[in-house]
């Protein structure tokens, strides 16, 4: 498809939004509250099976060994560590050893 400059403009030009006006990327059936609510009820309407999700499991396998079995045992925040983690001040100096604060 060949198109001249004018009309290559032109159509470019239908895109460009006015001032003070936002494009809306998540409107209509794109939002996220519309795939919550109709969207099932639509599959059901046309007989269309919803996607299966794959169940994870929670014992995960070692990366170096990939045998051995990794288990939670504490999770940290995104922040830092627990409080009762934090190192311990004595005489100006930080001290490496973790003592856990009561």
């Amino acid at each position: 498809m060949t198109l001249t400059h004018a009309e290559f403009t032109r159509r470019f030009a239908q895109h460009i939004l006015p001032h003070r006006f936002v494009r809306i990327r998540h409107y209509g059936m794109l939002s996220a509250t519309w795939k919550r609510g109709k969207l099932q009820t639509l599959q059901t309407q046309l007989k269309i099976k919803p996607p299966q999700l794959k169940v994870k499991t929670l014992l995960k396998k070692c990366p170096c060994c990939k045998t051995g079995t990794l288990v939670t045992i504490d999770v940290f925040g995104k922040r830092g560590p627990p409080k009762k983690y934090l190192p311990v001040r004595q005489a100006g100096l930080l001290e490496k050893q973790m003592v856990p604060v009561v």
